[in-house]
């Protein structure tokens, strides 16, 4: 064969080379395949070690991070600087996320924060992962999707293929006693059509090569993270606050944005609910129904932590397109506390229906005739669409088939002791005060039991007060 031709046949079989992986490509597009987020140039120097102690069903997440940044008196965000805020309480790291055959799905460098209020005395705590260029120049975001086909909730269907934080969410025995409490709430609440309830994926978490427990990973629920979520193009349209923060932290991140929040349940609170014009003003200035839902949700999923301490809102600026029209909206997070004791269900309904402490809107909405018929009509619809018996039994099953596989290796682990104690201070269970996987068992029908009484508790409790 002549050089000439040689070359021909080279050039030709690049050339259809070219041509397949331009079809991949464009076959993964059309599928929405999620993209690698691996910074090639970072080596894992704990990752042969994790997947040759042991296998996975779940995710995998490994933090290489400096020992001083998250255990050193000075300076440990995971010793004396727990309760740090903002910049100031984050440290830079490098994130592995792999899948259960450790394949690299994110792979690149970070940053890392304490996530939470109160739970930050938590001996597990909980972290939030945050992306920036200035700690990966190339890897500005995170881009592989790890909840599989998350797309923005705007109407447009647009794929969320970028974001910049996401939160690992420990499991810790005062709040979270079954590890699934926030799984199966944010599963019911999508199903009742809560349609920003965060999904969730279980993970087997590692600092430097050390076991941490099992987590589930879910997105972030900060301005940037709402932004991708509602197709906002500018994060900095939209102003959010926890209503409480200061409370629970001794700091308050947005006075402003609380102040001008505060002036509107102020006015809601002394409105006479009977005036049009009153009730124009009302719907100019927050979404109404979804409030309605957001008490909705929290009342049929028998919250015990929220009404009081867990109240975030959030608005973005009037651009004219759907959720950007400058009205408030309230957010869904921390379900810890779900599937509460039967008393329980009945005195929220009563402290969320008829009590206007801690800057409740709800009695005040109530009293429109209108409201109150719409508040009835979509507790029964979601009673019939998520809280219904056989529905409850399936959410049950599919979120503690995903995460039993992880949390029955923890309870083996040698950081179980962790999931033992509720906070820094407390002292070490003794080895007979240890739960077994019986025990679990016990607390997750208990919890569905509860979970499966909520709905005619609060159908009782609006018959009294709604007929």
């Amino acid at each position: 064969m002549s050089r000439k031709i040689r070359l021909s046949a080279l050039l030709f079989i690049s050339f259809m080379l070219l041509l397949l992986c331009t079809h991949f490509h464009l076959e993964a597009a059309s599928l929405h395949l999620p993209a690698a987020s691996v910074n090639h140039t970072l080596q894992d120097p704990w990752r042969d070690i994790i997947f040759g102690s042991r296998s996975f069903s779940s995710l995998v997440v490994s933090i290489h991070a400096d020992e001083r940044a998250l255990y050193s008196e000075e300076q440990g965000i995971l010793t004396s600087q727990y309760m740090l805020q903002g910049r100031e309480g984050e440290r830079a790291i490098r994130i592995f996320v792999y899948n259960s055959d450790g394949v690299p799905l994110i792979a690149q460098n970070a940053g890392i924060r304490v996530s939470g209020a109160t739970s930050r005395s938590a001996a597990r705590k909980s972290f939030r992962i945050i992306a920036r260029k200035d700690y990966d120049e190339n890897f500005s975001k995170f881009t592989y999707d790890l909840w599989g086909g998350r797309q923005t909730i705007d109407g447009s269907g647009k794929m969320i293929r970028e974001y910049s934080s996401f939160i690992l969410h420990s499991m810790r025995l005062a709040m979270d006693s079954t590890g699934i409490h926030n799984s199966v709430g944010y599963s019911l609440a999508r199903k009742a059509g809560i349609s920003d309830a965060a999904p969730t994926v279980p993970a087997a978490v590692y600092i430097n090569g050390e076991y941490q427990g099992a987590y589930f990973l879910l997105p972030a629920k900060n301005s940037q993270a709402l932004a991708e979520l509602y197709n906002i193009q500018d994060p900095d349209h939209i102003e959010t606050v926890s209503v409480f923060e200061e409370e629970k932290t001794g700091f308050q991140t947005h006075p402003e944005v609380l102040e001008k929040y505060l002036q509107f349940v102020s006015f809601v609170q002394s409105a006479d609910m009977c005036d049009p014009e009153v009730i124009e003003e009302i719907e100019k200035q927050m979404d109404v129904r979804q409030c309605l839902q957001y008490y909705a949700v929290n009342l049929l999923l028998a919250n015990g932590d929220w009404i009081d301490n867990n109240l975030r809102v959030w608005r973005c600026k009037n651009n004219g397109l759907p959720y950007q029209d400058g009205r408030w909206r309230f957010y869904l997070f921390d379900l810890d506390w779900i599937g509460s004791f039967p008393e329980l269900v009945t005195a929220n309904f009563c402290q969320a229906t008829q009590s206007n402490e801690y800057y409740n809107l709800l009695p005040s909405l109530l009293r429109n005739p209108d409201y109150a018929d719409l508040f009835k009509d979509i507790i029964y619809q979601m009673e019939q669409d998520a809280f219904n018996p056989d529905n409850i039994e399936s959410v049950f099953s599919e979120e503690d088939t995903r995460m039993l596989p992880e949390i029955t290796y923890d309870y083996q682990s040698d950081a179980f002791h962790t999931y033992l104690q509720y906070s820094v201070t407390s002292d070490l269970p003794e080895e007979e005060e240890y739960l077994t996987l019986d025990d679990r068992r016990l607390m997750v029908e208990d919890f569905k039991s509860h979970m499966q009484k909520a709905p005619a508790l609060i159908n009782e409790c609006l018959d009294i007060y709604y007929p």
